[in-house]
This record gives C-alpha cells, structure tokens and sequence, in this order.
C-alpha cells in the first residue's frame, strides 16, 4: 500500500486529525456554482465530491502577491515516491521536486525559486483541464492536462550533485470523486480553495545520473493536491494522505488535515 505524507508542499508529516468533522465543512455543495461573492469571500463555504466550484482569478480582492496558487503532485508506490510542485504565491514561486526512497535511506529535495512572479505562472482556474508550465533557468516544468490524462514531463537541474533529473509520468483512469473543499477565513476576502484528488493510475520513468525509478499502473498510483486562495499571515496546516489497493484489487484513498480557517 501506497503511503503519501506532506505538509505544504511535501515535506513529510504524520498528524492525525480530520477538519471534516463538524461545522460548516458538513455542507456538501451539489450543483455548480461561482467561488467568490463581490467581495472575494466564499459564497457557499462547503465540500464537494468533484469540481463544482468555478475558480475566477479576477473574482479576488486581494493584490497579486498576496494570492497563492499551486499544482502539486506526488506519485508512488511501496518502493518510492516521487513529489512535484509548481507554485506561484505571489511574492514568490517555485519548481520543486522530492524523491523518496522507502527501502533504503534516499531523500533529496530541490526547489528552483521564482521571484515575484505576481501571478504571471498563469496556473489554470480549474483543475479539470488547462497546462502549467514554467522554466526557470534551467530547471523546466510541464503539468499538462486534456481531460483524459495527465501528462507530467520536466528537468530539474542539478538535482543531485552536478546531476539534472528528468522526470516524465503520465496519471490516467481519474476517479469519479475526489475532495474538493471551499474554507473561508474571518478575515475578510480571505479563502482557501482546494481539490485533492487520489488514486490516478501512474506510469513513466524518472532518472537522476545512473539512478532510475520507474512506476508502473500495476503498482503505481497519483495524487493531485491544488490549491488556490489568499491567506492570512499565521497559519497552521497538516496534511495526510493515503492511497492503496485493497485486496480485492480495488482502489482506496483519503485524506486528512488540520489547520487554518474558519472551519
């Protein structure tokens, strides 16, 4: 079984509370609708089981380094795990890429920052379909999207030593439900908006020097964490996720979480 563990972007931790339980976040939203009011609040605060929520940029009353904006991706299966990121938060960006190594000690993480990028990484409105795509210097990223797959393909330069690592994965066979959740802040024209989707089927390869790591759909599996919203200055935030196959083959995953919001 496939085990995903990441606070913010992917750094790894274990921390078993759920957000889910009471409150507002009970309120299942069911039919499409726009996120933000006039005021760049949330208009219907809740959870959905797919994209319902429509994401308009334009809609947030917040100045651009202010908004957060990420797409981020881990792959895995019972050997290693493979995390992706390209995050642009207003003041700051980044291209980062983890890989762990679960049979023996191996972990190397690397982040090409972007500075002030203000929003001009132009990540999709929606999760459903759109490309993000970024190169800084020689470091490249492409997460691309038609619907159907996913194709997630790029370099990182010097990721190990004087070794670039290449990464090329394509994510497919999406569930019909994942966990998208609308959380508003008491600050006003504060929100975070966010979809987590798990168990995608993965495959393709990742090489760094003489080190490779294939993932297969066999054993290999995806999880989408995307994320937009303006935050307020002090947060706190824990994030777990688990995706796996039982044993009579079928797919299994949930997340949970702690932190930040009025929830």
């Amino acid at each position: 079984m496939t085990f995903i563990y990441s606070k913010a972007y992917h750094i790894i931790i274990n921390y078993i509370k759920s957000y889910m339980f009471g409150g507002i976040m009970q309120h299942e939203i069911t039919k499409p609708q726009r996120l933000l009011d006039e005021n760049g609040n949330i208009k219907e605060p809740g959870f959905a089981k797919k994209m319902l929520y429509e994401y308009h940029r334009s809609d947030v009353k917040a100045k651009n380094w202010r908004i957060k904006e990420w797409d981020y991706y881990y792959i895995g299966n019972q050997h290693y795990g493979l995390a992706l990121t390209i995050g642009d938060n207003g003041f700051a960006g980044a291209l980062s890429t983890s890989i762990l190594e679960f049979d023996k000690p191996y972990d190397v993480t690397k982040t090409a920052l972007v500075v002030f990028p203000l929003g001009k990484m132009n990540l999709p409105e929606t999760s459903e379909k759109g490309t993000t795509k970024w190169t800084q210097g020689k470091s490249s990223y492409s997460f691309e999207n038609d619907g159907k797959v996913r194709h997630l393909k790029g370099t990182h330069a010097k990721f190990d030593g004087d070794n670039a690592l290449t990464f090329d994965i394509t994510l497919s066979d999406f569930p019909e439900e994942s966990m998208v959740i609308a959380t508003p802040f008491d600050k006003n024209a504060h929100f975070y908006f966010n979809q987590k989707i798990n168990c995608m089927r993965a495959e393709g390869v990742v090489k760094c020097g003489n080190k490779e790591w294939k993932f297969d759909k066999s054993d290999s599996m995806g999880t989408l964490d995307w994320g937009r919203g303006v935050w307020t200055y002090d947060n706190t935030w824990y994030w777990g996720s688990l995706q796996g196959y039982l044993e009579d083959g079928s797919r299994f995953g949930w997340n949970i979480g702690y932190g930040f919001g009025n929830t």
